[in-house]
């Protein structure tokens, strides 16, 4: 437990220690999953469907897909859409909700870098800071695997925070599922990682969840995930205006998008 972080609460709480499996399963169906946020995911899927022109036969991989609005979304536009996602119970959770919803979409339960697909894709995603998450040598390769799975032409679409101007969010909190969603957060600039301690304290007020190790993950100057893009074979552009953002994206902020197209 010595990477648990329990400051934020009173020592007489009960503890409740949850791997990363749960946590992903529980945050994607309770916090983004939550039906609230469909009007956002709607925007979200539009957005991006419009920006790479995806519609019937467009073939997507989203890599790092949560709670698959955007995937099932995009089905909806007439994609060929599969999500790939590390937790088990959480693709299982997708798969019945696209059932229930009548959207062919496809969901895998795999880990992005050792996951292999069958065949090439017109456009992969990977949104909401999901790239960063392995070693330096994983996330170069990631970018690079991407480049070969992308047909000639195909069009990646990476929206990710990065290191140039990255500062600690601190503690914030979220009403969730009856109780309170709690993330404990800091910013290591000389290893450049955003380190996050969630935890969540039940309706009753007295048990609190804790992940069973921080979440880690590692950002990149711009310029840096440029290079990375241009070394696969991919030509990158900045957008100024991503994933729906009412907001335009400036070199100021945290959040940079791109569209990085394959070299034909």
């Amino acid at each position: 437990m010595n990477n648990i972080s329990t400051g934020t609460f009173p020592p007489d709480q009960i503890p409740v220690i949850k791997d990363w499996n749960w946590w992903s399963d529980f945050l994607q169906r309770e916090y983004y999953g939550n039906p609230d946020e469909e009007p956002a995911w709607e925007n979200v899927a539009r957005s991006i469907a419009r920006q790479l022109n995806i519609g019937p036969g467009t073939d997507v991989l989203d890599l790092g897909s949560g709670c698959g609005e955007v995937v099932m979304r995009l089905a909806m536009l007439g994609a060929r859409a599969v999500g790939v996602e590390r937790s088990e119970p959480l693709v299982i959770h997708c798969a019945r909700i696209a059932a229930g919803r009548g959207v062919v979409a496809q969901f895998i339960a795999a880990d992005m870098f050792s996951f292999r697909p069958d065949a090439p894709f017109d456009v992969v995603l990977s949104l909401n800071t999901s790239f960063g998450y392995g070693s330096d040598q994983q996330n170069r390769e990631f970018i690079q695997n991407i480049s070969r799975w992308l047909k000639p032409g195909g069009k990646l679409y990476l929206d990710t925070f990065t290191a140039d101007n990255a500062e600690s969010f601190g503690t914030w909190s979220d009403p969730l599922a009856g109780g309170t969603f709690v993330v404990e957060n800091s910013w290591d600039p000389e290893q450049s990682t955003m380190i996050s301690h969630p935890a969540w304290i039940a309706p009753d007020q007295e048990t609190v969840y804790y992940a069973d190790r921080p979440e880690v993950v590692r950002l990149y100057l711009r310029q840096e995930i440029e290079e990375m893009m241009v070394s696969g074979g991919l030509k990158p552009q900045r957008l100024t205006r991503a994933m729906g953002r009412r907001f335009r994206q400036e070199d100021t902020d945290m959040h940079t998008t791109w569209i990085a197209e394959k070299e034909v």
